[in-house]
C-alpha cells in the first residue's frame, strides 16, 4: 500500500470520514469500493491529498477546492469530478480521463503534467494552466475561455472545436496541434509555436498573432472530417480559418497555404 496524507484545510467543511478511510485503505480498496457502489458519489471537497494514486476511480467525486500536491494520478479516472478551484502542484496526471470534468477557477503550480490525457469536453474556465506540460492531451470541445496557458507545451495536442475565447497564450508551443474549428477570438497569441498545426476552420478574429510562427501550418484546404463518433465534421469542408482584425505583426507564414485567405485577413 502506497502511504498518503489526508489533511482538512478548511476547518467549516465536513468532509465524510470514511470516504478518507477508505482512500487510506489504498486504491485497490477505494477501487472495489466503487465498483460496488457505483451511484454513489463521494464527496472530498476542501481536503489535501498528498499520495501516488494510480489508476485510481474519481469519477464523479467532489473534489472543489481541494490541494493536490505532490500527487501520482497517472491513469486516473477523474471522468465528470467536481475539481472546481483545486490548487495542483507537482501532479502527475499522465493518461488520466478528465473528461468534462470541472477544473474553472484552478490553479496550476510547479510540475503538473497532462501527458496523453483526456480532456474532452473539461472545463478550464479562468484556470491557471501557466507551464503545464500537456503534449498529446485531448481537448476536444473542451472550455477553456480565459485560461492562462502561457509557455504550457501542447505539442501535438488535440484542441478540435475547443473554446480558446480571449485565452492567453502567449509563447505556447503548439507545434503539430489539431485546432481544427477552435474558437481563438481575441486569444493572446503572442510568440506561440503554431508550425505545422492543423488550423483549418479555426476562427482568430481579433486575436494577437504578433511574431507567432505559422510556419508549414494548415490555414485552408478539404480536411477530410468524416465522422468522430456521434460528430458529424463534413460541415466544416472548404472552411478557412478567420484572421480577420488579427495582430499579424512579425507573424511567420514561411511555407503556409495562404491560398483563399484573402477574403478573410
Amino acid at each position: 500500500m502506497h502511504f498518503i496524507f489526508i489533511n482538512i484545510h478548511n476547518s467549516t467543511v465536513m468532509v465524510d470520514v470514511d470516504y478518507l478511510t477508505l482512500l487510506e485503505l489504498g486504491v485497490e480498496a477505494w477501487n472495489h469500493w466503487r465498483k460496488n457502489n457505483p451511484d454513489i458519489k463521494p464527496n472530498l471537497s476542501y481536503v489535501e491529498l498528498s499520495a501516488t494514486l494510480d489508476d485510481i476511480n474519481l469519477s464523479h467525486t467532489d473534489l472543489k477546492y481541494a490541494k493536490i500536491h505532490s500527487a501520482e494520478l497517472q491513469n486516473a479516472n477523474l471522468t465528470k469530478a467536481n475539481l472546481r478551484g483545486a490548487d495542483f502542484s507537482i501532479v502527475d496526471l499522465s493518461g488520466a480521463d478528465l473528461s468534462y470534468a470541472d477544473l474553472s477557477d484552478g490553479l496550476f503550480l510547479g510540475s503538473v503534467e497532462f501527458c496523453g490525457a483526456n480532456l474532452s469536453g473539461v472545463n478550464f474556465t479562468s484556470a491557471d494552466l501557466g507551464m503545464c506540460v500537456i503534449n498529446y492531451g485531448l481537448f476536444f470541445r473542451a472550455s477553456l475561455s480565459g485560461v492562462n496557458l502561457s509557455h504550457a507545451n501542447l505539442t501535438q495536442a488535440s484542441l478540435r472545436f475547443a473554446d480558446l475565447n480571449g485565452a492567453n497564450l502567449c509563447g505556447v508551443d503548439f507545434s503539430g496541434a489539431d485546432l481544427c474549428a477552435a474558437d481563438l477570438r481575441g486569444a493572446n497569441l503572442f510568440g506561440a509555436n503554431l508550425s505545422k498545426a492543423d488550423l483549418r476552420g479555426a476562427d482568430f478574429a481579433d486575436a494577437n498573432l504578433t511574431y507567432a510562427n505559422l510556419s508549414e501550418a494548415k490555414l485552408v484546404g478539404s480536411p477530410n472530417f468524416g465522422k468522430l463518433g456521434m460528430y458529424d465534421f463534413s460541415y466544416l469542408n472548404d472552411r478557412t480559418l478567420n484572421l480577420s482584425n488579427a495582430n499579424l505583426n512579425g507573424a511567420d507564414f514561411s511555407r503556409a497555404d495562404l491560398t483563399d485567405l484573402k477574403q478573410t485577413v
